[in-house]
């Protein structure tokens, strides 16, 4: 008999902590998309110089560490693994703002990726073990409207922190000396993450629940975290299924962030401030964003609580097969305004994919290895999305039309090529990940 679930206040005031830790990292991760022009111009970089800042830089470890946290996650506190992470990453974010070349920057992405592989992978697997199963659905979406909401408020306060800072004409520390304003920006985005991991320990670590019998129902062994082997094994038995979500969510992921030049697609093709550009994409992301993702999991909870076992799956195919159209017409508008007014049902569409297309994951993903299916997931789409999002747009930009102004267009083939193919193998693939969810729906009892 498993032990009862926490209160459920209880149970939402974690939930809404990891979302605040959600809502920084994005923040940290998200900033620097706002500060491309002026990192441009003071250390003379170009755009593919930037891409890699903004992908491969944060991606390379955010990636690579995402399977062995996952296990280590299935093992240990998941708490403190979080914990560590936030510290990590809001000091290396803060250190972005000291760095005087490629190089340093370069490295204090790279920190800010360690911290922040951390996150996911931990948070999911707490949440999804202080829910009941249909709850969790609701809960995992929700974590991931941190996503949107952080990425938003990045721009939203990075916009007013550089217009700020712009009209005082820097700010001279005693100890930090003067700096530009976009070196003033990454430290005061990358302090109030210590106060997040600080609050954080008072988050009680959950029973684990939702195991895969691997042997008879007396069998010790079922109940113990398996190894890295035994998860892929697991998902290769059920390829399809876990293939098509990760096709969905990399598409997400792909769009996403290339969708981290808009502030610069508005500055480059209607010459917009920056700060202006960040300030109106922020707004979209703050508003749609979370909208999307409360619309799309409690979608996705109704449906699976009248029977629909696959009901995260289904609605992530309708949510981005809607999504798509708008992503492409919003680079083609011929004003900022109608950009900006087409960008709102884009980033509606997008967030309530990640948000379902996460809780699919976690919704047919057996308890000895959910965090390291996580991270496998993490894995995946990361890699799509950090290293071919940004840099696609950079190299069709700098080398296939080689003119900053054709940004936009840039942008454009990206959302039309990455969504088509995204959408086709998720519909594809429906009915695998239905029959493996009904299989799942057995191990929680239903």
């Amino acid at each position: 008999m498993q032990a009862p679930y926490p209160r459920t206040a209880y149970a939402w005031y974690v939930v809404a902590l990891l979302i605040v830790g959600y809502v920084v990292a994005f923040i940290d991760r998200g900033i620097l998309a706002l500060l491309i022009e002026p990192i441009k111009a003071d250390l003379a970089l170009n755009d593919t110089q930037m891409s890699w800042l903004m992908g491969p830089a944060f991606g390379i470890f955010y990636v690579t560490l995402g399977i062995p946290i996952g296990m280590l996650a299935d093992r240990y506190s998941r708490r403190n693994i979080i914990i560590v992470g936030i510290v990590l990453w809001s000091l290396a974010t803060a250190a972005c703002g000291l760095a005087d070349g490629f190089a340093e920057l370069f490295a204090a992405r790279v920190m800010v990726g360690v911290g922040e592989a951390t996150l996911a992978p931990a948070a999911l697997s707490i949440i999804s073990d202080y829910f009941p199963r249909d709850r969790a659905l609701r809960a995992v979406g929700l974590f991931n409207m941190g996503q949107s909401v952080g990425a938003g408020l990045a721009f939203l306060l990075g916009g007013q922190v550089i217009l700020w800072v712009t009209a005082s004409d820097g700010i001279d520390w005693p100890v930090l000396s003067a700096l530009a304003p976009w070196q003033v920006t990454f430290v005061l985005v990358g302090l109030p993450g210590l106060l997040v991991a600080l609050l954080l320990r008072t988050v009680q670590e959950p029973v684990r629940r939702g195991y895969l019998q691997v042997g008879s129902p007396a069998d010790s062994t079922a109940m113990q975290p398996q190894g890295l082997r035994a998860a892929l094994a697991f998902m290769r038995q059920h390829g399809r299924a876990f293939g098509a979500l990760m096709a969905g969510n990399a598409t997400i992921t792909i769009i996403g962030y290339s969708f981290f030049w808009i502030p610069s697609m508005y500055a480059r093709t209607w010459n917009m401030e920056p700060a202006a550009a960040g300030i109106w994409y922020g707004i979209v992301l703050a508003t749609m964003g979370p909208m999307g993702v409360i619309v799309g999991s409690q979608w996705s909870s109704r449906r699976y609580a009248r029977g629909e076992s696959d009901a995260p799956f289904s609605v992530l195919v309708i949510v981005l097969g809607t999504a798509i159209p708008f992503c492409v017409a919003m680079a083609m508008a011929p004003s900022a305004a109608i950009s900006i007014a087409l960008l709102a049902p884009a980033m509606f569409g997008l967030a309530a994919g990640s948000a379902t297309s996460t809780a699919a994951v976690i919704h047919v993903a057996p308890a000895q290895f959910r965090s390291k299916i996580s991270a496998i997931h993490l894995l995946v789409i990361s890699l799509a999305g950090l290293f071919l999002g940004p840099t696609s747009v950079a190299l069709l930009t700098d080398k296939l039309f080689a003119d900053p102004a054709a940004l936009r267009w840039s942008m454009l083939i990206v959302a039309a090529v990455v969504g088509s193919l995204g959408v086709g193998l998720l519909a594809s693939s429906r009915q695998a990940y239905r029959k493996l969810a009904v299989e799942a729906d057995t191990w929680h009892g239903r």
